[in-house]
């Protein structure tokens, strides 16, 4: 994960690369991927669901964690690194409010969820 500015707290940006081989150095402002900023336990999942090829079933087979569990640790991940999911079925929107009586989304997961698909018909 990128190093966070001590005085405001937000992301520092890369201003230079170094090769360690001949000590060359570019200077300039370089992008970096959103994959950068994810923590060590984040990246253990991504590498996970990128084996299972993105099959949070088998996921849930190999790690005995609940489908549920991981898809909002994948939608926490999706929010976390500033991605939208491309489509969503139409099946999950209408099944949040169930999800929620059921428990298994909290309510600040629905309120995010709902908050998400306002945003997207304003947007």
């Amino acid at each position: 994960m990128l190093p966070k500015c001590p005085v405001c707290g937000k992301t520092m940006i890369v201003t230079q690369l170094k090769c360690q081989n001949d000590d060359v150095i570019v200077s300039g402002k370089f992008t970096v991927s959103p994959l950068a900023f994810l923590e060590e336990e984040d990246m253990k999942f991504i590498i996970l669901f990128l084996r299972s090829k993105g099959n949070l079933k088998e996921m849930e087979r190999i790690t005995g964690i609940g489908y549920f569990t991981l898809r909002g640790k994948l939608d926490k991940l999706l929010n976390k690194m500033g991605l939208t999911p491309l489509e969503e079925s139409s099946e999950e929107t209408d099944d949040i409010f169930s999800k929620l009586k059921k428990g298994i989304i909290s309510v600040e997961d629905a309120l995010n969820i709902l908050k998400k698909k306002g945003g997207e018909k304003n947007g």
